[in-house]
């Protein structure tokens, strides 16, 4: 059996375990690998996210991993496609008194810019914004913005390869076991094939023993990081120890409007909880079924789901929307957790396995912050930039929850 050794295995090459190989070579660690079955990420969370980047979160670590992770891409926005086009939210009358406390937090604690509008306001913001019947206000946040989560990552890609960082592509971990402090992963190499044959193996377990002709090949290291996304669990049960993190769908529409250029403006939430932005020449609209069960279903329901969840609030938003035409769609993965918060740090009973994941659909958008604060704790022992005590996995258990409520 073929073997390869490392000093620090990363599990999962989607934006947050690239952060994290990035983040841990500019700190000075030497022989990192990255393990993933399809480098290329065609069915990853990082590869089929909408692309928005907001500092607007009702918990103060959230606020500051984005914040932080904005900053990156601003500096960068020449190989992130970043675009501060800023975030508009619309709330009903239900949602505004909290929206406007948000509000006050925000600007006070964190110094973020953001601003109330009523709905004069928002139609002189947003003129095609013009069925407001039903809306109470809404608030508007510059600084944020859209950008291309595959530029990021092949950003990070890049100056990590630099450093030296190795990535291993094709490489499906079909089990883990302990040898002292050594941890050996052992992977069976398929080349990516197309993308059924990938959605195949996304959507089942990879502990349980498939038919198959690839290499069997032991990667070992000194140290673990859990960067495996919606996989995360599969991983966890591997190693040994349980995480709460969980698969869920989320669909996204592709369409056309006839007549009407978005791309002015930036990632639009409507009360209803659909949210849409331009992309391209075309608008991106999605929405988070909360009925949706918990699994790897990668599956898009096409034009009912369209039709159903995204033209009809649209309708009854704008008169610009009434005639929308389907083009594509998809469906994706969020890694969700209890309180709807990440999971980062050390693994309580374990010396040399760490995680990162469960962001609960804005990993992309804080994979930069997120990625260099696990490789603080992995290569100096603590957190050195922001404090992220409070994401540790084992609070779940100890009841010292971080619920985070401004999701779409």
């Amino acid at each position: 059996m073929a073997s390869k050794n490392f000093d620090t295995l990363v599990i999962g090459a989607g934006l947050l375990g690239s952060s994290t190989a990035y983040h841990l070579a500019r700190l000075g660690a030497r022989n990192v690998a990255v393990i993933d079955a399809d480098l290329f990420g065609r069915l990853s969370s990082s590869e089929l996210n909408a692309g928005g980047a907001r500092t607007s979160w009702d918990q103060s670590i959230n606020v500051q991993l984005s914040k932080d992770s904005i900053a990156f891409l601003k500096e960068h926005a020449d190989k992130t496609g970043f675009r501060q086009c800023g975030y508009l939210w619309m709330f009903n009358e239900s949602q505004w008194p909290g929206a406007q406390n948000r509000v006050s937090f925000l600007q006070e604690k964190h110094g973020i810019n953001v601003q109330p509008l009523d709905t004069a306001g928002l139609k002189s913001r947003c003129p095609f914004i013009d069925k407001t019947d039903d809306l109470a206000g809404a608030t508007f946040s510059p600084e944020d913005g859209l950008f291309n989560p595959n530029l990021l990552k092949t950003l990070l890609r890049e100056e990590a390869r630099k450093a030296g960082v190795t990535f291993l592509d094709g490489h499906r971990v079909k089990a883990i076991r302990r040898n002292g402090e050594e941890i050996v992963v052992t992977c069976e190499h398929i080349p990516p094939k197309n993308e059924a044959e990938l959605k195949d193996f996304y959507e089942g377990d990879p502990s349980v023993a498939q038919k198959s002709d690839g290499e069997i090949i032991e990667v070992k290291g000194k140290a673990l990081a859990n960067c495996a996304g919606p996989w995360a669990a599969h991983v966890a049960k591997m190693l040994g120890y349980q995480t709460p993190v969980y698969a869920v769908r989320r669909q996204v529409s592709i369409f056309d409007v006839r007549d009407f250029d978005m791309s002015p403006y930036g990632m639009m939430i409507d009360p209803s909880g659909v949210y849409f932005h331009p992309e391209a020449t075309n608008i991106l609209g999605g929405y988070a079924e909360h009925e949706e069960p918990k699994g790897w279903n990668l599956n898009y329901d096409g034009e009912d789901f369209f039709q159903e969840k995204i033209w009809m609030p649209l309708f009854n938003r704008s008169t610009k929307f009434e005639q929308l035409k389907h083009l594509t769609g998809w469906g994706g993965l969020y890694e969700m957790t209890p309180d709807k918060t990440a999971i980062l740090g050390k693994v309580e009973g374990f010396s040399n396995v760490y995680e990162n994941h469960g962001y609960s659909g804005r990993g992309a958008m804080q994979s930069y912050a997120a990625g260099r604060g696990l490789a603080e704790l992995m290569h100096l022992n603590k957190f050195e930039t922001l404090d992220l005590r409070a994401l540790n996995g084992g609070r779940f258990s100890r009841n010292e929850l971080v619920p985070e409520g401004l999701l779409i």
